[in-house]
């Protein structure tokens, strides 16, 4: 089996089994998508040649591809332990010498036919084990303890094994410890598909190389689809089977295919051939089998919710950072989607900054420095929050928030406007208790903006985060840099949306760094139908 391994953005190890071609680059439609802005959409290929070998190509990135650390010019060939290096990622070329032939030389073949298979083993009913109270056959209670002993012996064998290349090499030495195969495969589903792809192919004797291994697509389709074990005491003379070129071809005499199966859910199917011995497998091996396919299909599920729950806690881990502990449950869960990559989005921006900090910074310790913010930093958030604000970033003393993306309300001008004045009356409580020990007052501007920004995952691979960007989100901060202390300032499209909501005076046409144009501005007085707080007052209102 050959395969590349490296790690995606988040930091997650990857192994990708190679097929004959294998697309890499930044396109959602690429093999193996590198979420990486100096990575093209279509970046490079793999690809297999007829005698099995390895090659990558180029395809004619702005940034080229580097073998080893060599910019490559033209197709060359990989050999095991390789690396290929896209963007920043480096992807590690494995190959197992014993099987690099192995997938090409597995055939699915077409037979044609329309076959009625009637030794069949239902895996449901062979999964059953009786009360001891109800078995009264003595064949029963060999068959149940062939099942414990057959899956002791493999949970024994294989441990944990996190690995599932690793995990499925396992399963397949310890069938051929049962039975008398000649020649094995373990064909995965692919997730969200009905394709079955070879992942793990094997002979008895790996030193004579595993040969031409076809495999009936008849006997496939019924054990994929009738969810039954299969046996075949002599296929080449087995009626049921005739014209069923594959096993003509194969010169196979005896063949077993058992489901892995689990919650009635198709993982994929064990399949054991011998070319020597008709009646090599008998109807007792086929039992054995459906029972240790399903052992397997546990370890291999287990395997994959390892794999679900690690990704699941390092999006949760950056999604708390982002969002409130509510919104974070719902993405998790499935029920909202965060969209990768940039796409446009009406949000309104929000920026908060200490005045006079660097001031207030210089004569204090720096342990004392970084206690304050922290504690600043969690009250603030948690009023983002609250009114379920994405925290997008802490810019020294500074907190960028944003409401509308990735997740959108129709209210999210107003919830943004109503956490900047929430922002201010908890600082008010903040700042009495720490005049209550003799501590220095802290102060901030707010201030906020609307319009369309360009919002999604940016960075490198290796670490990439939640942003907005575009002109909304400089005019925003430039906006708070013209915050006076205790102030919240809009700008005109955030006062367009909240009019209604708000009391606010305007200000003087004002010249913004980086802006040609003079910017309209509001310094909310606070909101209608509700008593003004005394910092937002304006003395000279009447």
């Amino acid at each position: 089996m050959a395969k590349v391994i490296y790690r995606d953005k988040r930091g997650i190890r990857r192994t990708h089994v190679l097929e004959n071609t294998t697309t890499i680059g930044r396109h959602p439609r690429q093999d193996i998508q590198i979420l990486d802005r100096v990575v093209s959409k279509e970046h490079a290929v793999i690809e297999r040649d007829i005698e099995g070998q390895f090659f990558v190509r180029d395809l004619g990135s702005r940034n080229g591809t580097f073998l080893d650390g060599d910019k490559i010019n033209s197709r060359t060939r990989l050999i095991n332990g390789a690396t290929i290096g896209v963007g920043s990622t480096d992807l590690t070329f494995r190959e197992d010498p014993a099987t690099r032939d192995s997938q090409n030389k597995v055939t699915i073949h077409a037979d044609g036919l329309d076959s009625h298979v009637q030794d069949r083993i239902a895996q449901d009913l062979s999964a059953r084990f009786l009360s001891e109270d109800k078995i009264d056959d003595d064949s029963v209670l060999r068959r149940d303890y062939e099942k414990l002993r057959i899956a002791h012996e493999l949970s024994q064998s294989i441990g944990v094994e996190t690995d599932l290349d690793v995990l499925l090499e396992k399963i397949l030495e310890k069938a051929f410890e049962l039975f008398p195969a000649d020649h094995g495969v373990i064909l995965m589903r692919l997730e969200q598909t009905d394709r079955l792809v070879p992942m793990v192919v094997r002979g008895r004797d790996d030193s004579m190389g595993v040969g031409d291994v076809r495999i009936s697509r008849t006997i496939l389709n019924e054990v994929v689809e009738e969810k039954q074990a299969v046996l075949s005491s002599d296929a080449m003379k087995d009626d049921r089977f005739s014209g069923a070129h594959s096993i003509i071809l194969g010169n196979i005499r005896s063949t077993m295919s058992v489901p892995l199966l689990m919650d009635d859910e198709i993982l994929g199917v064990i399949h054991l051939d011998s070319t020597v011995e008709s009646g090599a497998f008998t109807r007792k091996d086929l039992q054995i089998l459906t029972g240790f396919a399903r052992q397997a299909a546990v370890l291999i599920k287990h395997h994959r919710l390892i794999k679900q729950m690690e990704e699941e806690i390092v999006v949760r881990e950056k999604l708390h950072r982002l969002l409130s502990p509510q919104l974070v449950e719902e993405v998790v869960s499935g029920r909202l989607q965060l969209k990768k990559g940039g796409e446009l989005r009406r949000a309104t921006v929000m920026f908060a900054d200490i005045r006079n900090f660097t001031s207030y910074s210089e004569n204090q310790p720096p342990q004392k420095v970084v206690e304050v913010l922290n504690e600043y930093f969690e009250l603030m958030v948690d009023v983002i929050f609250k009114h379920e604000g994405t925290l997008d970033k802490f810019i020294g003393d500074e907190i960028m928030a944003v409401w509308g993306a990735p997740i959108s309300h129709p209210d999210d001008t107003e919830r943004a406007v109503r956490c900047a004045i929430e922002m201010q009356e908890a600082l008010t409580v903040l700042n009495a208790n720490r005049q209550g020990v003799g501590e220095q007052t802290l102060r901030i501007g707010v201030g906020l903006n609307t319009g369309e920004v360009v919002a999604g995952y940016m960075g490198s691979t290796k670490s990439m985060n939640y942003t907005v960007m575009g002109d909304v989100v400089n005019t925003a901060a430039r906006i708070c840099s013209a915050a006076g202390p205790d102030h919240i300032v809009i700008g005109h499209d955030t006062y367009l949306d909240v009019m209604d909501i708000i009391t606010a005076e305007k200000l003087p046409p004002t010249e913004l760094k980086g802006k040609s144009n003079l910017v309209d501005m509001y310094r909310i007085r606070g909101l209608r139908n509700r008593p003004i707080h005394p910092t937002m007052r304006n003395p000279s209102a009447s």
